[in-house]
């Protein structure tokens, strides 16, 4: 499977659970989260996906530069709306073309490395499994009649260990 397969397969995942939402719950603060919010989780992984495909036509990718986009943490059909449009972007990427990613260190420099569409596709998809192991705790903690997928936020190399 090529990232672009399974970044459209944690999408459908996220909206998934996204749809099961309402914007109350959404936006609740969680203890478990040091008073974050599902939502902010979502906003996070979201701003990531844009961040590159942002970054994408002019070589540049800065992750740390991410807008922070409220309404993408109160909201979750706009969440998902903006899911899916980065969906239909990813289909037209090339893996191989090459990126410089800016570094993020708390310092004044921040450093560009070298990287490829690809690798940061891989980069995105392993932050959003982190970020979806945070929301399921908070779906089994406080919103247990939200559906979520087997094996959201758990890793495919976990899965695979798991099966043999």
């Amino acid at each position: 499977m090529h990232a672009a397969t399974a970044l459209l397969n944690i999408i459908e995942q996220i909206n998934h659970v996204l749809n099961q939402f309402s914007p109350e719950e959404y936006r609740m603060p969680l203890p478990e989260y040091e008073g974050s919010s599902v939502g902010q989780h979502v906003r996070h992984i979201l701003e990531f996906f844009q961040c590159l495909d942002n970054g994408i036509p002019g070589g540049l990718v800065d992750y740390a530069g991410r807008p922070r986009n409220l309404q993408y943490e109160t909201d979750p059909q706009l969440a998902t709306e903006a899911f899916d449009a980065f969906a239909d972007r990813l289909r037209g990427l090339q893996p191989e073309a090459p990126v410089s990613v800016r570094a993020e260190f708390g310092s004044l420099e921040r450093p560009d490395y070298a990287s490829t569409v690809g690798r940061e596709l891989a980069f995105v998809y392993d932050h959003a499994i982190h970020h979806l192991a945070i929301i399921r705790i908070g779906l089994n903690g406080h919103f247990r009649h939200i559906q979520a997928p087997k094996h959201l936020g758990v890793s495919p190399a976990t899965v695979k260990f798991r099966t043999n």
